[in-house]
């Protein structure tokens, strides 16, 4: 079977699931249905394959989809962007840290490793980052996974459950009959495409979406009729999901079979840092309960964006606090867990 057969398969399979899973009203159904429906054509048949490129395109139409839906006022509140921030950011790092202590603990793996496996940073990032480090990249790969199909998958259903959150947003989106002018959408995209190209040539962590994001405000700004149709948004999850899905074989569930304590750990201590982190960005007055719950979804910055609307929230705040904290994590993270490691060790 040639490539390009292969990747027309893994969309098909991919998108089946995902729309099976989004007439269900699941929140972010599109692009976990995608992950089942790559992940089971690849162990199946060995035939799942998503290029490179499908990340981008999905991440440059996130950013889009994001920045044309910001309007002037909207700019006006990330001036209050520090404080929650600081508080995450802050939290996040002290998850990290006791979830790799008890990783390490627990299970053979050598501290670097654990404490990297724990590390709520992007996928692609980390599991390089780690071996830079000196520690083991396929452990870190198989538990990266784990916690991006726990922020995918998991957190915007227990979110819905515990906040009510998407259902308003379920019969709104049976009600909305929005007309959208192709020229317009064009517009939009081919500034966002630009942008995000820049930015993914740039040296700087999940530049791709965040200059995608920001060329898009600008011009929502500058040009009030920028605009992105839903479908798209549907797109960019099935195109997110398919290249999540397609990295994952057998040899990878394997592994995890391997790491059950492990397993167990890094999901029980970003449970409890979902409600926990949660609770108190919605005490310090920083977003509504369902908000502050998103914010501390430890998956990636452009999965985030893409399911936050599928539970009705559109709060520009938060999903520049999630870019934030990518970076964060990928340029500041390993450099203090180093420094825990070295005075541990």
């Amino acid at each position: 079977m040639t490539t390009a057969m292969q990747i027309l398969l893994t969309l098909l399979c991919a998108l089946a699931v995902g729309i099976l899973l989004d007439r269900l009203h699941m929140p972010g159904g599109m692009m976990v249905g995608a992950v089942i429906g790559a992940c089971a054509l690849g162990i199946a048949t060995g035939q799942s394959c998503m290029p490179g490129p499908a990340k981008t395109v999905s991440q440059i139409i996130a950013g889009a989809f994001i920045g044309s839906g910001i309007k002037r006022e909207d700019l006006r509140e990330m001036r209050a962007i520090g404080k929650p921030a600081l508080i995450l950011l802050s939290c996040l790092l002290v998850v990290n840290i006791l979830a790799g202590l008890g990783v390490a603990a627990t299970s053979g793996l050598d501290l670097m490793t654990a404490m990297m496996c724990c590390t709520p940073g992007g996928i692609s990032d980390i599991p390089m980052i780690a071996a830079d480090m000196g520690a083991d990249p396929s452990v870190v790969v198989v538990m990266q996974f784990v916690r991006l199909i726990l922020g995918i998958g998991v957190f915007p259903l227990m979110i819905r459950a515990v906040t009510g959150a998407g259902q308003e947003s379920v019969e709104a989106k049976k009600k909305e009959k929005k007309a959208y002018q192709a020229k317009y959408v064009l517009l939009t995209l081919g500034v966002a495409t630009v942008c995000g190209l820049i930015g993914k040539a740039s040296p700087v962590p999940a530049g791709t979406m965040g200059f995608a994001t920001l060329g898009s405000i600008i011009f929502a700004c500058v040009y009030p009729r920028a605009q992105m149709p839903r479908a798209l948004r549907k797109l960019a999850q099935v195109l997110s999901g398919a290249y999540v899905g397609a990295s994952v074989g057998l040899e990878q569930l394997r592994r995890l079979g391997t790491l059950g304590v492990p397993v167990l750990i890094l999901v029980a201590s970003y449970t409890t840092a979902c409600f926990v982190i949660g609770a108190l960005l919605h005490r310090a007055g920083c977003f509504d309960r369902a908000e502050s719950m998103l914010a501390a979804t430890p998956a990636g910055a452009s999965d985030m964006a893409l399911i936050s609307a599928d539970l009705g929230i559109s709060n520009a705040k938060l999903i520049v606090l999630q870019v934030l904290r990518l970076i964060t994590v990928v340029l500041v993270f390993p450099s203090i867990l180093s420094f825990v490691v070295h005075v541990l060790g």
